[in-house]
Formats: C-alpha cells, sequence, structure tokens
C-alpha cells in the first residue's frame, strides 16, 4: 500500500529549535521544541496541550528583542504523544498575517 502524499500549500523545512511562545493569558512565556517550519506555520512540541483555535505569538529568536521575528499565530491541532518521554504534545500552528501600515 502507497502512503498518500501530504498536500500542503508551503513546503516544510526541518527546524530543530527552542522557540518562545507567548499570549495574552499569561504573564509569562512558555518554551517549545520546534520541529518544521515553513510561509505558513510550524509544527512544534510543548510540555503542555494547546488548543485549537488559540492565539498566540511564536518568538523564533529568543534573544527577546526583535518584533520582526514575533509570528501571530492560531493553534490549528494539537494531539497527545503516545509514550513520550518529555513532551507529551504535538501542536501545528498557522501563522497569522500582520497588518501593514
Amino acid at each position: 500500500m502507497q502512503a498518500k502524499p501530504e498536500v500542503r500549500r508551503n513546503e516544510r523545512f526541518g527546524h530543530d529549535y527552542i522557540i518562545k511562545l507567548e499570549d495574552d493569558m499569561s504573564p509569562t512565556p512558555y518554551y517549545a521544541l520546534s520541529q518544521d517550519l515553513s510561509e505558513s506555520g510550524m509544527q512544534f512540541k510543548p510540555l503542555f496541550e494547546l488548543h485549537p483555535g488559540s492565539h498566540l505569538r511564536v518568538v523564533l529568536n529568543n534573544d527577546g528583542l526583535s518584533s520582526q521575528n514575533q509570528v501571530p499565530a492560531r493553534v490549528v491541532w494539537c494531539k497527545e504523544l503516545g509514550n513520550a518521554a518529555t513532551f507529551r504534545f504535538a501542536v501545528g500552528v498557522e501563522f497569522l498575517k500582520t497588518p501593514r501600515n
């Protein structure tokens, strides 16, 4: 049996980095391990569950100084990783367009 090819808008690239996540509900940022990155979104492994539809900011550099690397995103899916020792969840987000001035 052949595997069904994935149909995606943009090509995904491996992206194994620690990323920072921020939202308006939490006073402190939290961190996750990115898995892949594309022009329209990314997949990462956080330490806890994120709910589909929730909004957050993904900071792609950890110095926190450059607003150019802060991307608004919406959680599209979250699934539990069965027997994972460190990370219990995998999350997919869609990057949201930022208004241009």
